[in-house]
């Protein structure tokens, strides 16, 4: 499986989004990466944030450039974690971030879209 499993989502004044999941161990994104201590790449993180934004705010622009990626703490197997998401349509940025166990910062990001 490539996705998560949502526990929950909330958008709010349609630009916002809050999403609880959980990051299951038999994820195809942890396999080899690394074989003694799996781990969630980035490319998987920035792929989820297209795939929930498209899902929840309807169809993006396609990616221009990643402006600001912060990887601060690994996302693991198991971990639970809330992916949170601000569309600034006005702009074309798409900001988000994720917290492990709701409070910890895992990583964050600025993306541009395309006009």
């Amino acid at each position: 499986m490539m996705l998560p499993t949502v526990i929950s989502q909330q958008i709010i004044d349609n630009h916002l989004a809050n999403i609880d999941i959980l990051l299951p161990a038999d994820l195809l994104w942890f396999r080899g990466h690394f074989p003694t201590c799996p781990i969630l790449p980035g490319v998987a993180q920035i792929n989820w944030v297209m795939h929930y934004a498209n899902q929840l705010f309807g169809p993006m622009p396609v990616v221009k450039s990643i402006d600001v990626v912060k990887f601060q703490r690994p996302l693991m197997p198991d971990d639970k974690v809330i992916l949170l998401l601000n569309w600034d349509r006005a702009n074309d940025k798409l900001t988000f971030k994720y917290l492990v166990h709701g409070e910890i910062t895992a990583s964050s990001g600025k993306i541009t879209l395309c006009q």
